[in-house]
């Protein structure tokens, strides 16, 4: 039993014949359908397969069998989650992160990135702020990632000035992002006729001109640009 587990870990460390690892840990459920840790296995070789519906249940059902007692169990399901567009399904999974791991900040920061997609971006900024408060606590560096949350955060929420603060702190492949554009040439727009800025005017257009995907623009972040 644990020989073939530990065969089947074996060949996702070595990326190699995923679609037996999984067979493996298939037989595994079959044997004990309480092997949670067979659960998350089987939904990982999935999601390394690029198989995203079956990853989904799998983690969904190695969740439900830990008793919210693993983090990871938790962080990979809502990711995947996210990644499908299933973006209540992750929002609970990040409020249970909280809840059962407060002080991860990895629970608040996801309720952040969902509020993205949910709308509650007061909420978001919220839990934002704390899970950056977490990060600086335990030397965590910010990535460009956060970042890019902040600032579109900041953007919803009409605080055009320090968005543009946030997106003047990335500098990685990210800032080639039409999100990352679309809402830093925004803020700038925003700010730039507030003050009567040519200068910032003109920077804003030419990240504009820079968005590969202009049909997913919102009409009134557009008309700004007319």
């Amino acid at each position: 039993f644990q020989e073939n587990f530990k065969l089947g870990i074996d060949c996702i460390k070595a990326n190699l014949y995923l679609g037996a690892a999984n067979k493996l840990f298939l037989d595994l459920i079959k044997k004990d359908s309480t092997f949670c840790d067979a659960y998350f296995f089987a939904g990982y070789t999935y999601r390394l397969s690029n198989m995203d519906k079956p990853a989904l249940v799998y983690y969904f059902l190695a969740d439900s069998l830990s008793q919210n007692k693993s983090i990871i169990f938790k962080q990979n399901l809502a990711f995947m989650a996210s990644k499908i567009g299933a973006f209540k399904l992750a929002r609970k999974k990040y409020d249970e992160m909280k809840q059962y791991f407060p002080e991860n900040p990895e629970g608040f920061y996801g309720v952040a990135s969902t509020a993205i997609f949910l709308g509650d971006t007061e909420n978001g900024i919220e839990n934002l702020n704390k899970a950056i408060s977490k990060y600086n606590e335990q030397g965590i560096d910010l990535g460009d990632e956060i970042y890019f949350t902040q600032g579109i955060l900041l953007t919803r929420s009409r605080k055009y000035l320090e968005s543009i603060n946030s997106f003047e702190k990335m500098s990685g492949k990210i800032t080639k992002n039409d999100e990352y554009r679309i809402n830093y040439a925004y803020s700038l727009m925003k700010i730039g006729k507030e003050n009567n800025d040519e200068k910032l005017i003109k920077k804003a257009r030419k990240i504009y001109e820079k968005i590969e995907d202009k049909s997913v623009i919102s009409e009134t972040m557009s008309s700004e640009f007319k």
